[in-house]
């Protein structure tokens, strides 16, 4: 234990820790040094506990670690007792018995009493702001050691080669134990058992939702792995076979003895058969694995492709927007345009003007007219008067008059027409 990070700068003085290793009075006596001194003794606890890498202690682990010359702390059986009403610490017991983790692997539990237990000194007690950071740092290492080979279903290991692999984050077996619980606990591991009945951890894949859960085909990619660092080993040994078998080849024909060179020749010929048998039982295995971690990774992709189908297709409900809308929509847009290019040609023409002999037509045109009308009118003037007597009038005056006024009047109209044009 570093007692340099342990131990505060207090601790080397006589005066202060004497008062801090005395018994703690009831607290209706000294509030003050009540509060002070569980302040204190709590606070060391728990950077012992950080420092060890280890949750679990005893009134008697603690008395050796905290014992200054000939000083043991006088009061911490009170501690405990004041940890274990604010539920900072608990005993191992009780851990046991309220976490599903141990009742899966048939531990057996032992409930303590409803109203608290009693604080002897080999009681064993677990810290649990510890547990938290170890359980933090167990899924750490395994995060960044382990997730990172996405081909090779990364998330089931063996329990015991696991612990073997992270024992300098954690003090011991018991503590392993205790860490695995709070990451049963917390929904990011869950433990089985292999057909052989070894221990095999299940991590949380974060593409999976909902709860781990141990599968036989889980125990069977266990198993492949078994197989596998078997057959690595078994390769490992029969090329260093063939190897010495070459060797001792080799020094039988520097001795002149062909038979026990031939014989040694031979067995490295066998060994290097058996490497290459092997090799391909190994390949067709590894080959297996891959395909698993394929398909795993062919699933997740497949659901983030339903995922973001039924997310455009809510998207596209929620916004009211369907395929009919959208070609109305556009049929309008497209007439709309057509009627725009419509007025946008007609204001380009401009205001459309009649030729001059047309116009000049048009006005000749109604000048008869005009002139036929009024010969009509005339004829229907005249065919309205009386016979001309057959003999000489005896004034002729007033007929005159008439047919000079009609044939004036019809003369001056026709030049008005012909001004106004």
């Amino acid at each position: 234990m570093d007692n340099r990070r342990l131990f505060p700068e207090i601790w080397a003085d006589d005066d202060q820790m004497s008062g801090l290793m005395s018994m703690i009075k009831a607290r209706e006596v000294n509030p003050n040094d009540y509060d002070r001194k569980i302040e204190f003794w709590s606070d060391m606890i728990a950077k012992s506990c950080d420092n060890e890498k280890n949750a679990i202690f005893t009134i008697d682990i603690l008395k050796r670690r905290f014992r200054r010359g000939n000083q043991l702390p006088g009061s911490l059986n009170i501690i405990i007792q004041h940890m274990l009403d604010t539920g900072e610490i608990i005993t191992l017991n009780d851990y046991k018995a309220r976490n599903q983790n141990w009742l899966q692997r048939g531990y057996r539990t032992f409930v303590g009493s409803l109203w608290g237990s009693t604080c002897d000194n080999q009681t064993e007690y677990v810290h649990l702001p510890t547990v938290h950071k170890e359980a933090d740092r167990i899924l750490e290492f395994f995060r960044s050691e382990y997730a990172v080979d996405d081909d090779m279903l990364p998330e089931i290991v063996d329990s015991a080669e696991f612990f073997e692999e992270c024992r300098n984050l954690i003090a011991n077996k018991k503590m392993y134990d205790v860490a695995l619980a709070e990451l049963v606990n917390r929904g990011e591991v869950t433990i089985g058992s292999s057909k052989t009945g070894e221990e095999i951890l299940k991590f949380r894949d974060n593409a999976v939702r909902g709860p781990i859960k141990w599968t036989e085909s889980d125990a069977s990619v266990h198993d492949m792995r078994r197989a596998m660092s078997k057959l690595e080993h078994e390769i490992k040994r029969l090329e260093q076979k063939a190897k010495k078998a070459e060797q001792d080849a080799r020094l039988y024909i520097r001795q002149g003895d062909k038979n026990h060179a031939a014989h040694y020749l031979r067995q490295k010929k066998r060994a290097l058969k058996e490497v290459e048998a092997k090799d391909n039982q190994y390949q067709r295995l590894l080959e297996m694995m891959q395909q698993l971690g394929r398909t795993k990774q062919n699933k997740q992709i497949l659901d983030a492709y339903r995922a973001g189908a039924d997310a455009f297709k809510a998207t596209l409900q929620r916004q009211g927007i369907s395929p009919e809308e959208i070609d109305e929509t556009m049929d309008n847009i497209g007439d709309a345009m057509a009627t725009a290019e419509e007025i946008q040609d007609a204001i380009a023409a401009g205001v459309p003007t009649l030729d001059s002999d047309e116009l000049n037509k048009d006005l000749e045109a109604e000048l008869d007219a005009i002139l036929a009308g009024e010969s009509s009118e005339a004829d229907l003037i005249v065919k309205g008067l009386p016979d001309v007597p057959s003999e000489e009038p005896s004034v002729a005056g007033p007929a005159k008059t008439t047919n000079t006024a009609v044939t004036d009047s019809i003369a001056a109209r026709l030049k008005r027409l012909r001004e106004a044009a």
